[in-house]
């Protein structure tokens, strides 16, 4: 477990074709949504610091994905996440916390102040991770998710220094 780390990304559009489908098999397994090759590689997810993800160097694929956190340029002053998941076996162990903080981090040394996210509204775990860091549910979004409601959440950026 120890070597298991978040690293920045590559654009969506510019990954492999295995890589996109670990991605894809990845959405599908942890949250049962089923996107497509095209629908990926379209995310506008800009080469950043906060497009991060999580990888096994170690392990018996080093370049198999885990995890993924990426987050694109909004309005204003708001970074929107447009994707956030882990797997299973690497979930509820502080990977996810490790990840945000790395993200806010790049965020807020690129000038955003505020957070926006989809999540679904099964996913009370989500919610109350995004709760912990100044998010709140702003709007109910129908249809958005094949599997269900989903809510759009925004918040302040928190820094963990702050």
């Amino acid at each position: 477990m120890k070597s298991v780390i978040w690293q920045q990304g590559i654009e969506p559009k510019n990954m492999t074709y295995a890589a996109c489908n670990q991605v894809l098999t990845l959405f599908f397994d942890e949250t049962g949504e089923r996107y497509t090759e095209t629908s990926v590689r379209h995310l506008p997810i800009p080469n950043w610091s906060g497009n991060l993800i999580l990888t096994n160097p170690s392990g018996d694929d080093p370049t198999k994905i885990l995890g993924v956190l990426w987050a694109t340029p909004f309005k204003d002053d708001i970074v929107r996440v447009a994707a956030f998941v882990i797997h299973s076996e690497f979930q509820g162990v502080g990977l996810g916390s490790l990840a945000w903080n790395r993200f806010v981090e790049a965020a807020l040394d690129a000038g955003y102040r505020r957070v926006q996210l989809e999540v679904m509204a099964s996913n009370i775990d989500a919610q109350r991770f995004y709760q912990r860091r100044g998010m709140a549910v702003e709007k109910h979004l129908e249809g958005y998710y094949k599997s269900g409601l989903g809510y759009m959440m925004r918040g302040p950026l928190q820094s963990v220094n702050e």
